[in-house]
């Protein structure tokens, strides 16, 4: 299969994976994150080693929307969330905000990054808690360091093997895998509709 043949096809899977994710986060928008009282509770899917992380209050005006990131620390330094397929990997103290995940976002495997909205009329502060595990999310192996963009699959000796499925009927599944070529240079790696797509790892 020529490069452009493989970017191509690469484009596509990207494109289907985002319908998908598109689909949870309407989800999550439509359900606020007040109503998930467990920041460890990932529904059908146990997050590991879990351990809620209270975050600094941020301010808001009436009807304000803000973009935010916020990280996991400490020897519980990993976010999975819904990069994982897992919605509720977080919670929120007050029902006058909207929490909408943008997991297009979260390319570090400790970060949660959201858009929040205010819809209440006067101001409003809210604390967000994450569910943050001692054991890296799916595609994010703890020695790689995601630097770049996606590229094709290089083809190098192949490690760390895991296949993923949503908790829906039917699931939707996918591969993620570490990959280690001659020279040293590692990539992680993910296979979504017979199409492989890899991140380098930077030291």
């Amino acid at each position: 299969m020529s490069g452009a043949a493989v970017r191509a096809a690469g484009t596509r899977a990207m494109r289907a994976a985002r319908g998908l994710a598109a689909a949870l986060l309407l989800g999550a928008l439509l359900h606020p994150a007040a109503a998930r009282a467990d920041a460890c509770d990932g529904g059908a899917t146990t997050i590991p080693s879990c351990q809620p992380q209270v975050q600094a209050p941020v301010a808001y005006t009436g009807w304000e929307t803000q973009g935010w990131a916020y990280y996991c620390t400490g020897d519980h330094p990993y976010y999975w969330g819904a990069s994982s397929y897992i919605l509720g990997n977080f919670s929120s103290n007050n029902s006058c905000f909207s929490v909408a995940e943008d997991v297009f976002a979260e390319n570090q495997a400790n970060k949660f990054d959201a858009t929040l909205t205010n819809w209440c009329l006067n101001d409003q502060s809210i604390v967000i808690t994450l569910g943050c595990s001692q054991q890296p999310p799916p595609g994010f192996p703890a020695t790689c360091n995601i630097t770049g963009d996606p590229v094709g699959d290089p083809g190098c000796t192949t490690t760390n093997i895991t296949n993923h499925c949503s908790s829906t009927n039917p699931p939707v599944c996918f591969q993620t895998s570490s990959e280690t070529c001659g020279d040293g240079t590692s990539y992680s790696c993910t296979t979504d509709l017979a199409v492989t797509w890899c991140f380098k790892c930077g030291s």
